[in-house]
């Protein structure tokens, strides 16, 4: 039975899935302390579980040093969510939606919004205007639906294996792809995978400091 579920403390195989978990069983799944090492997507009774991998979160984290150094250079207000999870019941015992993005951020009014909050609500709350993927070994295309659901408006998929970016604008339920994002409109697909790549023949240090340099002087959104 789904409510005999218990977590271990060894890393999941990528991609488990579970089909048939009432949404109670997922939120005390989620919500126990001893599976914070384990990532979760819920969707309509299938929940997912990840373990992330050193490449992953490696990339991750230089996604979101990218974010940060343009925020700060362009003096955009901004609020991590890091890796908070995103949920919200549908009409049923197993309906609804739940993730964990890689990275998430609130900018401009949101992140005036969010900024003393101590949980997101999505019933009360909006979502984050930016979710991350990064794709090592696992396929974050199936994330969007989720993603979709819980009204986010802009995703950018990263994977690493292949250096390739995506960025994706909700659009009626589903997600087009755009060459410029949303929320940071002076970045493109080639401008990060160019900040990317600095990041792989540079020392952390070195790069962080090349980092703030490059944001600051990103070309001017074309009219």
């Amino acid at each position: 039975m789904a409510t005999d579920i218990r977590m271990t403390s060894e890393p999941v195989a990528e991609g488990t899935v579970l089909r048939g978990i009432s949404w109670a069983t997922y939120r005390k799944l989620r919500d126990n302390p001893e599976n914070q090492h384990v990532r979760m997507a819920y969707l309509d009774g299938t929940l997912t579980l990840m373990s992330p991998q050193f490449l992953h979160d490696k990339s991750s984290r230089r996604l979101g040093l990218i974010v940060d150094m343009v925020t700060m250079a362009l003096l955009i207000p901004a609020q991590g969510t890091a890796t908070t999870t995103l949920r919200r019941k549908g009409p049923g015992a197993r309906k609804g939606t739940g993730k964990e993005p890689d990275l998430g951020f609130y900018f401009r009014d949101n992140d005036v919004r969010m900024r003393n909050k101590e949980e997101i609500n999505l019933d009360v709350d909006p979502p984050p205007d930016l979710a991350i993927e990064v794709d090592h070994t696992g396929n974050s295309k199936r994330a969007l639906k989720l993603y979709a659901r819980l009204g986010v408006p802009e995703v950018w998929r990263y994977q690493p294996k292949t250096r390739t970016l995506w960025f994706g604008r909700l659009t009626d339920n589903a997600y087009d792809s755009i060459d410029r994002s949303l929320n940071l409109p002076r970045l493109t697909p080639p401008l990060v995978i160019e900040a990317l790549e600095a990041a792989e023949r540079l020392g952390e240090l070195e790069w962080k400091i090349w980092l703030l340099d490059w944001a600051r002087n990103l070309p001017e959104t074309p009219e």
